[in-house]
């Protein structure tokens, strides 16, 4: 019994001087670390950078996923909107023409456009002689503008996203452009910006040229990109219908969406279709069920059913067999405190740097863990502090960056050797109950 009382006390006296110590000198600084955390982690999700929505990864594959479905198409892509994760891919980077398809990256330039206040949506939309000569060619899919006719840049991409009408699309070109080679040019650099590094453009509509060409990947990293920075074009591609007025006869004819898929799938708004005898038939479609918004790019299908059938598929497998993770929002703070040891707060909890999403096989589950080592003051908002990992069993599946979500600057000298005796004193009482 007096051994347990002698062992007893020291573990006393120590806890009680260091305590001391450490309120004495860091106990205001460290609730002031809980309150800033606290509020950082409360803080409005900043606005996704290009990279972030240009970037794509997979699970590793020695993780077991569903089996994917069988698809006909030449080239296949499905990924996850939210996150950039390819969920299945078949020949995704094979080079291909694209057909109508190209007019993805025409809206998207609209788009940008109309939020850089270059144009607006009220503008007029001259019908140019390059978009008369599409608009009288036989065979083309267009709406059969006339130079007489004043028609508004929201008209005119009511009828690049529901027509697929390749005189709008040369219009706007050369309303944009200045002309369509202008635009065209613009079309590429938009393309290396997104890193889509397997497409070039020669003309806005995908009418067929040898050095006009995409990927099923390329278009993947088009279609997120244009969908999360302006969901606003969903309120085009997903419209039934269009109507076209004939200045000429003054008739009004109305055109069904090429989209078949409208209207029939659950939660499909998009977005677009393509055909020419070198791509075959393509869809570039997008659909949200649940608050999951998935991307199915389908190229080189043999019929127009085809099409479409490979991409109910492919939506039915990711919407079925995975199920999305928001693991940590943006922002968010982590459990584990990093340590700070020359800081006037003496730790500091990360932040999601952005969001934690995955998409996992149902039913399978994981956990983060924090990967962090001391840091040293002074420590910037924003600054890098460690990394997060989801782990799959014992398999890393994702890393992203935790960020301070505070500024920590460096104690001054007296705190800092206040903390070394503390810590001193500490290292002297457990040496010295060691040895008792």
């Amino acid at each position: 019994m007096q051994a347990g009382v002698t062992n007893f006390q020291p573990k006393r006296i120590r806890a009680a001087w260091s305590i001391a110590l450490a309120i004495t000198v860091l106990g205001a600084p460290t609730a002031y670390a809980a309150s800033s955390a606290a509020n950082a982690s409360a803080a409005t999700p900043s606005t996704l950078s290009t990279q972030a929505l240009t970037s794509t990864f997979q699970l590793p594959g020695n993780l077991p996923v569903p089996k994917p479905p069988t698809v006909s198409a030449a080239s296949v892509v499905l990924m996850d909107a939210d996150n950039g994760q390819i969920l299945y891919e078949k020949n995704p980077n094979a080079r291909r023409a694209p057909a109508s398809t190209t007019k993805i990256m025409t809206m998207l330039l609209v788009m940008e456009a109309v939020a850089a206040h270059k144009v607006s949506w009220s503008d007029i939309v001259p019908v140019t002689p390059d978009a008369y000569k599409v608009a009288t060619e036989p065979g083309v899919s267009d709406a059969y503008l006339d130079p007489r006719e004043k028609l508004t840049l929201q008209q005119m991409m009511k009828y690049v996203a529901v027509l697929s009408a390749n005189d709008a699309t040369v219009a706007i070109a050369d309303f944009i452009g200045g002309d369509k080679q202008s635009f065209v040019q613009e079309m590429n650099q938009e393309a290396q910006k997104l890193g889509m590094t397997g497409t070039h453009y020669m003309n806005p509509d995908g009418l067929p040229n040898p050095n006009h060409y995409s990927t099923a990947h390329d278009l993947a990293i088009l279609t997120r990109y244009l969908v999360e920075k302006y969901p606003q074009i969903l309120q085009y591609t997903s419209r039934p219908t269009a109507t076209v007025q004939d200045i000429t006869t003054g008739k009004t004819h109305t055109w069904t969406n090429t989209d078949e898929m409208l209207g029939k799938y659950p939660g499909i708004d998009g977005l677009k279709t393509g055909f020419t005898s070198a791509a075959g038939y393509c869809f570039v479609g997008t659909a949200e069920q649940n608050g999951v918004r998935l991307i199915s790019v389908v190229l080189g299908s043999k019929s127009n059913a085809d099409r479409f059938a490979d991409t109910q598929k492919l939506f039915d497998y990711g919407f079925h067999q995975f199920t999305e993770d928001r693991v940590l929002r943006q922002g968010q703070a982590v459990p584990d405190a990093i340590s700070v040891p020359d800081g006037k707060l003496t730790e500091i909890q990360g932040s999601a740097q952005r969001d934690l999403i995955l998409d996992l096989p149902s039913g399978v589950n994981g956990k983060i863990q924090v990967k962090a080592s001391p840091v040293h003051a002074p420590v910037k908002t924003g600054e890098q502090v460690g990394e997060v990992n989801y782990v799959v069993g014992n398999q890393v599946v994702s890393t992203d960056p935790l960020v301070s979500p505070i500024d920590d600057g460096k104690a001054n000298i007296v705190t800092r050797l206040w903390r070394k005796a503390i810590h001193a004193v500490d290292q002297w009482f457990s040496h010295l109950l060691h040895h008792l």
